[in-house]
């Protein structure tokens, strides 16, 4: 069994230029989800897919291989889900080296529960039914509490009149958080093209529920004080891996 981790990570961010590299207590933030894909079990190869070379460097100090990814698949409006692909093809053509499965990590979530990856994979795995499965947690903020406002400031219902006010009183709901992903390969090359949100999952996507915390997506300098709080928590070292500048 052929698993293939896929870590992407564009150069450009127009709110954070340069995250995926920024420093996070003493390292890079995309070494912790290296280091955490290096850690499984049960991957087989870790490549991180990018167009930047200070990010290629940067990936490669801390053990991963680099797919160069082409210009075309790395704007801001390219879907996450052809770098996935371009990987596969760049390393089965390469190398004849195609795997059963493909896991996306994202670079910028740094805090991840030890062991967690390969009890994703596992839950993919051992569920001949599934296509895919991805972690979720539920949300609190409700969205028919949301609001619409429109440009005099007026306020007006997103979903329209609402008699719950308690969060018991409405069914649970669950956010897709990009931490980690599994998907079967032959269903992420067969959704090709299908650009409806999360196509690439295929019609029977699991969920994988944890905590919050296991999927802070780092955009900003707040993300970086939360990640930077939660990771402390999880007793992660200083520093690992070759020393390398960001």
């Amino acid at each position: 069994m052929n698993i293939l981790c896929v870590i992407p990570a564009r150069g450009g961010s127009k709110r954070t230029p340069g995250k995926n590299i920024k420093p996070l207590m003493g390292k890079p933030l995309i070494s912790y989800t290296i280091e955490k894909a290096l850690e499984s079990r049960l991957v087989t190869r870790v490549v991180v897919s990018t167009d930047s070379p200070d990010i290629a460097r940067v990936a490669r100090d801390f053990g991963a291989e680099v797919v160069e990814r082409p210009a075309n698949i790395s704007e801001d409006t390219s879907a996450i889900d052809d770098s996935l692909r371009h990987a596969v093809r760049h390393l089965e053509a390469g190398e004849g080296f195609r795997p059963d499965v493909v896991v996306l990590l994202q670079a910028n979530v740094p805090v991840r529960k030890e062991g967690e990856i390969d009890e994703v994979i596992r839950a993919l795995l051992e569920n001949p039914e599934a296509e895919s499965v991805a972690t979720v947690y539920e949300v609190d903020q409700r969205i028919e509490w949301m609001k619409r406002v429109d440009a005099s400031g007026k306020v007006t219902p997103f979903m329209g009149q609402t008699a719950s006010y308690r969060k018991q009183d409405l069914p649970e709901l669950y956010l897709i958080d990009g931490a980690i992903e599994a998907v079967r390969t032959d269903t992420l090359m067969r959704t090709e093209g299908n650009r409806m949100a999360h196509a690439y999952f295929g019609e029977r996507l699991y969920a994988f529920i944890h905590e919050k915390k296991y999927a802070i997506e780092v955009d900003v300098a707040e993300d970086l004080e939360m990640a930077e709080y939660f990771l402390g928590r999880e007793h992660v070292p200083l520093r690992r891996g070759k020393k390398t500048s960001a």
